[in-house]
């Protein structure tokens, strides 16, 4: 892809109520600004929005998937299957202007209590290794979501564990972005091994924990996103977030890696196209 964006938000729900009464312009600002984002599902229907966002938009792209929280009993891949399929089908310029490039957010949230029961965590696991073999299926990447209790990594060392057990009998087709990276270093370090990518959000700029993990992470391994409208960085902190404030959650990261904003800049939209085929 020619570089048309300055950035690229790897994580973004436009399709939001949070943005329902200027949804339009935000977008036409990005524009302006040269801000491309992927935008996230995390049901059917969220993923259907995604995917109608961006074949409207020129510079959004749209993740298919379920949030572990949403995945029920019932759960099945192939629903996402076939609106991805749909979408391939009426794309006007297939495998150029493909309209769906990653499976997610997806993964295992531990955060809450009401969450994290053994049929819970059960549902959560099946729905998880369904969408893994369902990207694997379709040779996308995966963008995960996996959410630890406070004080723990517990979501993360599942996820791995089940990430690693597929890695073994996939090799190389299993790839993805680790959506909202709060872990440690160790847990970074299996990512890494993993040949997957860490996103940084708006905490980057004030978590020190975070910011000292960061620090020392590989340039041409991190991806920056605002998760929007969530977690907005310090200079918005409190508000909602926005794909308009990418360069200042990439900015912490330049000062964090002592890197250039430029060169940063450049090495985060070659990640981002890389993974995501863009």
């Amino acid at each position: 892809m020619k570089k048309q964006y300055s950035y690229i938000d790897a994580h973004a729900h436009l399709n939001f109520d949070a943005f329902a009464e200027d949804r339009g312009e935000v977008i036409a600002k990005m524009k302006t600004e040269k801000i491309g984002a992927i935008n996230v599902g995390i049901d059917l229907v969220t993923s259907q929005e995604s995917i109608t966002l961006a074949k409207e938009h020129e510079n959004i792209w749209a993740s298919v998937g379920c949030h572990p929280t949403e995945a029920g009993a019932d759960f099945s891949a192939e629903p996402y299957a076939e609106i991805i399929k749909s979408s391939r089908h009426n794309c006007t310029t297939l495998g150029v202007a493909q309209n769906v490039v990653a499976i997610g957010e997806c993964g295992l949230d531990y955060f809450r209590k009401a969450h994290r029961t053994d049929r819970k965590k059960a549902l959560q696991q099946q729905a998880f290794e369904a969408q893994i073999e369902l990207a694997l299926r379709l040779d996308l990447p995966l963008i995960l979501h996996l959410r630890p209790r406070v004080g723990t990594m517990d979501a993360y060392e599942d996820g791995l564990d089940i990430l690693e057990n597929y890695a073994k009998k996939q090799g190389d087709k299993l790839r993805g972005t680790a959506h909202f990276f709060v872990g440690d270093a160790a847990i970074a370090k299996r990512f890494l091994d993993l040949g997957f990518y860490l996103s940084a959000t708006g905490p980057v700029s004030f978590d020190q924990d975070l910011q000292q993990v960061f620090a020392e992470l590989p340039t041409d391994r991190l991806l920056v996103e605002t998760d929007a409208p969530f977690a907005a960085p310090v200079a918005y902190r409190g508000q909602r977030n926005s794909p308009l404030y990418i360069p200042d959650i990439a900015a912490a990261l330049a000062a964090l890696t002592g890197t250039p904003e430029p060169e940063l800049a450049e090495k985060l939209h070659l990640n981002t196209e890389r993974l995501f085929s863009l």
